[in-house]
């Protein structure tokens, strides 16, 4: 159960890491 949680988690963050670099790699371009 731990180890599915970390999963999830550290799944999370990369997802939302990445979220973040591509809209302000996008907003340096548009703008």
């Amino acid at each position: 159960m731990i180890n599915t949680n970390m999963k999830y988690w550290s799944w999370m963050g990369a997802f939302s890491l990445s979220m973040l670099f591509w809209a302000e790699l996008l907003w340096i371009i548009t703008h």
